[in-house]
């Protein structure tokens, strides 16, 4: 029993903390899910964020001797000489707080800064796909988040992400904040082979700027906003917002046929690029093999373990909306914080 005192806050650690973590994890991304279900159906949505887990341990021992007098032909075979018992005990506080005001739906609004754009992307080791998620245009080459009437994709964007990956892929391409003003920011081209500075002449003349440039020289790009002032040998970048997310998502997500003949769930234009390859499906009953699921007017809305595209656009949404709602919540201190004492 000492030995279990003495090693019980550790061990609590190892058994709490993944336990803890990963149930706020899934509950997150089920919350999520249900406000794209929401959406298809043109209904309410409201999210709480956990703000707290407050986790008290405690113990307690107890400890018995049974012991007999007189004759023992009363007791003899019915005695405990000595028993003792542990008794471990976690009562969890969670408090939440509602995601609401102001600054929560400036931040839904508001394009992706530039800076978590040139993070993003050069971050991830397959960047293509958010490029086409956090992109909406480069100067008037457009990436539509649907598509309506005749409006087509336009190619020079894929060809325009090609060429920035594979000049990232070959150290020739990166992002630049400008000194003294960290949210004025720059491309960086410099290309080290002969094979980079054909991509780079390439992209430059896509971008319609002066495209020489040879090996190993550097050339420095002003990146610019919608409703910035530019400068000659620049360029205008226009991102998404959370919003766009939403509704992409939201146009993702599968409903069975009768519930839009009806009217019930909303109609959606058709996807651009990148909204074509994700999936919110549907199934009657609840899915053996999902990433995460919801159950929603009788039956369940789920993506698949497998449906890796629907997964990586799900998990970088995930983390701008994380990144909103913390900002939102720490705007708003006097947001009201709903606390839940858990006993077991």
């Amino acid at each position: 029993m000492l030995i279990g005192c003495a090693t019980i806050g550790p061990e609590s650690i190892r058994s709490g903390r993944m336990a803890y973590n990963e149930a706020i994890t899934e509950t997150n991304n089920q919350q999520m899910l249900m406000v794209f279900v929401h959406n298809r159906y043109e209904e309410s949505n409201h999210l709480l964020a956990v703000s707290s887990v407050t986790a008290n341990v405690s113990m307690s021992s107890r400890a018995t001797i049974q012991a007999g007098f007189g004759d023992g032909d009363d007791y003899d075979g019915n005695l405990v000489p000595f028993s003792g018992g542990f008794i471990y005990e976690e009562n969890p506080t969670i408090s939440y707080t509602p995601v609401t005001g102001e600054t929560y739906l400036r931040q839904l609004t508001s394009s992706v800064p530039l800076q978590l754009l040139a993070q993003t992307t050069q971050s991830f080791a397959q960047p293509e796909y958010a490029y086409r998620a956090l992109l909406s245009s480069v100067n008037d080459i457009r990436n539509p988040s649907f598509l309506f009437g005749s409006q087509q994709d336009d190619p020079r964007f894929d060809h325009l992400v090609t060429l920035m990956v594979e000049l990232t892929h070959l150290h020739a391409l990166h992002w630049m904040q400008q000194p003294g003003n960290p949210s004025d920011m720059s491309l960086v081209i410099t290309p080290p082979t002969t094979e980079a500075a054909i991509s780079a002449k390439k992209l430059l003349a896509l971008l319609g700027l002066p495209d020489e440039i040879a090996q190993k020289q550097e050339r420095i790009i002003p990146v610019f906003t919608a409703g910035q002032k530019t400068s000659a040998g620049g360029i205008i970048v226009r991102t998404n917002t959370i919003l766009n997310f939403v509704e992409i998502l939201s146009a993702a997500v599968q409903v069975p046929p009768q519930d839009e003949l009806d009217g019930i769930a909303a109609s959606s234009p058709r996807p651009g690029r990148a909204g074509r390859d994700i999936q919110i499906r549907y199934a009657n009953s609840r899915p053996e093999s999902a990433y995460v699921a919801v159950e929603h007017r009788e039956g369940w809305f789920y993506i698949g373990h497998r449906d890796l595209a629907t997964k990586r656009y799900f998990k970088l949404l995930g983390s701008l909306w994380s990144a909103a709602m913390s900002h939102a919540i720490g705007a708003t201190s006097s947001t009201p914080v709903l606390t839940v004492p858990v006993s077991r």
